[in-house]
């Protein structure tokens, strides 16, 4: 099952100082639910997991992600992310093209374009509910992007002698917490319901008008 995907959000933050984390692999990952980068291969390859919950069921997914195209000029990036169920019950492949545009105010557009492949498993689901699946990924990814790019405008906190060590533990002992899938697809099956209930009543009232 093949889809594309193109989402725009904006961010308050400069232009050069978004290219900064959008350019930063590790960092972008991170912004990801689930998602952890487990070992670097080069400056433009990683190996990651993304960890899946339906029910009980705990499911991983390890691949690679690579960065195909670098253009820090025109603000440009090309991802390239494949993954395997560790069971073999499926696998999902993801280009995505990153493109920031400065905004007159002093923000940045982030606009990404993804061409998604799904197969096994999680194209049961139907292409309309993984679309929705994904609107509600990547209000989550774009929230945590934003949230990391305001932790790093924030000051450094002052070190005293009652400062408490607050160091982030190692991701390779403390991985991530799994995507809640069985949550998030009744959450897009939700909101379908409420779409099509909207527009049945759109066309009611408009029959009566």
């Amino acid at each position: 099952m093949a889809l594309r995907i193109e989402k725009t959000f904006q961010v308050s933050q400069p232009i050069e100082k978004v290219w900064g984390l959008l350019s930063d692999l590790a960092k972008v990952a991170s912004c990801v639910p689930g998602a952890q980068i487990t070992e670097k291969i080069d400056v433009k390859t990683y190996k990651g997991s993304i960890r899946v919950k339906v029910g009980p069921s705990l499911t991983d997914y390890k691949g690679e992600v690579q960065i195909l195209r670098l253009d820090p000029q025109n603000h440009e990036i090309e991802i390239q992310g494949k993954g395997q169920d560790v069971r073999g019950r499926g696998s999902a492949s993801m280009t995505m093209t990153g493109k920031l545009v400065a905004l007159n105010e002093g923000g940045t557009e982030v606009t990404s374009i993804s061409e998604v492949n799904v197969v096994g498993i999680l194209a049961q689901m139907g292409s309309r509910v993984i679309t929705e699946v994904s609107n509600i990924m990547f209000d989550k990814f774009s929230q945590n992007f934003q949230d990391l790019l305001q932790q790093s405008a924030d000051p450094p906190p002052v070190a005293n002698a009652t400062t408490v060590d607050t160091a982030v533990p190692s991701p390779r002992n403390h991985p991530p917490a799994p995507i809640e899938g069985g949550s998030i697809a009744w959450q897009a099956i939700k909101q379908m319901f409420r779409s099509w209930l909207r527009a049945l009543k759109s066309l009611f009232l408009g029959q009566g008008a």
